[in-house]
């Protein structure tokens, strides 16, 4: 039996800025853990003795790029001078006559993937590698592929940095259906550009987007990582795809709604959010001192009390590595003063309140009194928050 082993990762968009962060300290060092991403990756290459490293576009940023990062770039990959690097170039890190993919001098083991006509042949591994959407239209170099012998004998690896399975709007880059990808007939379809894990497979083909290695926003959460492979063919040409999902990032990104309703100072939010000493969890999520955090206050709150957001952040700044807070509180309206109003918000207030009365259920109970605050938001304001 044949066999070929493959470690495939995308998007590791190194030098990105970060500016969202408005810290160049914390960017600076998030630039670095994206450095260090790319180097835990050589090593696991190396310790696991990875005939291919494919990496599926935006390896690093174009606009922000360093010479020095590509130098460094280069001296990683000669460290793996026994695994054979496939890479295409994306939307961030495009194919221009100046780009540092064409300048500088890579090794012998350093493969960038430039027009889907080529098809690179590692007969060493024997792996034939295919393309899709660098230079042209996705569907342009789609037409190229049908032409091509696809031999069976032989492992077939397909690259593309695109959209799968997303309706075609104008800033969808290399959109395509998984259906015409399968129609190709390859083993395996390394994906990039979604930087969120994805994987489609059917009866003989095997294609995954293994999301940005270390991820880069808060519309990244969940795990993140690569994914490690391995093909093998037997004698009568009977092929298998074996993949793992390799969790590596170094922090994650969390959106959370705490409720502070009842809350009427600052630190109540604060303990609300983060109790002091212990660094357990908001609602279901853990909160740690590695991690980006970005959490919305919801509920009601007395008309007397305005949480200090500026204050609350720099508070717990130092408990998580990034905090952003934004205010979704609604004013606390105190029914009691409506019981003896003989008007309609009176005559609201006392059924919700009979209602309340005859409910066994908490929840039940805690959504009736939802709906009072929200009714009389509407009553008074016009208006529902």
């Amino acid at each position: 039996m044949k066999q070929v082993s493959f470690l495939h990762t995308a998007d590791l968009h190194l030098d990105a800025p970060f500016s969202s962060l408005g810290d160049e300290a914390k960017a600076c060092k998030r630039r670095n853990e994206l450095e260090s991403c790319l180097c835990r990756i050589i090593r696991r290459v190396q310790e696991a003795g990875i005939n291919i490293l494919i990496i599926s576009g935006d390896l690093f940023e174009d606009k922000h790029i360093k010479g020095s990062t590509i130098l460094k770039i280069k001296n990683l990959f000669t460290e793996i001078y026994n695994t054979e690097i496939v890479i295409i170039p994306g939307n961030h890190d495009l194919l221009r006559e100046n780009s540092f993919y064409r300048t500088t001098v890579w090794g012998s083991n350093v493969h960038i993937l430039e027009d889907s006509k080529q098809v690179l042949y590692l007969e060493k591994y024997n792996t034939c590698i295919y393309n899709l959407g660098v230079k042209n239209n996705v569907r342009m170099d789609m037409e190229q592929i049908p032409g091509m012998v696809i031999a069976r004998e032989r492992f077939n690896i397909l690259l593309l940095h695109g959209t799968v399975d997303i309706p075609f709007e104008e800033d969808n880059y290399n959109s395509i259906t998984s259906k015409e990808l399968f129609s190709l007939n390859m083993d395996y379809i390394a994906l990039g550009h979604m930087h969120c894990y994805s994987e489609y497979k059917n009866e003989s083909t095997v294609m995954v987007n293994p999301g940005s290695p270390e991820p880069l926003g808060f519309d990244e959460e969940g795990e993140h990582g690569y994914v490690q492979g391995l093909l093998s063919i037997s004698e009568d040409c009977e092929k298998q795809c074996e993949i793992r999902f390799i969790k590596d990032a170094a922090r994650h990104y969390h959106n959370i709604d705490v409720n502070i309703s009842g809350c009427s100072d600052d630190w109540e939010v604060i303990e609300k959010i983060c109790p002091e000493g212990q660094m357990d969890s908001v609602d279901q999520f853990s909160f740690r001192e590695t991690d980006f955090y970005k959490i919305t206050l919801t509920g009601f709150i007395s008309k007397n009390y305005s949480p200090d957001l500026g204050y609350i952040q720099e508070t717990l700044n130092g408990r998580c590595f990034y905090i952003k807070l934004r205010n979704q509180t609604s004013a606390k309206f105190e029914y009691e003063c409506y019981l003896e109003d003989p008007g309609i918000k009176g005559e609201f207030v006392r059924r919700i309140l009979d209602l309340q009365e005859g409910e066994g259920s908490p929840e039940k109970r805690a959504t009736l009194f939802l709906a009072m605050q929200y009714g009389l938001q509407a009553l008074e304001n016009e208006r529902v928050d």
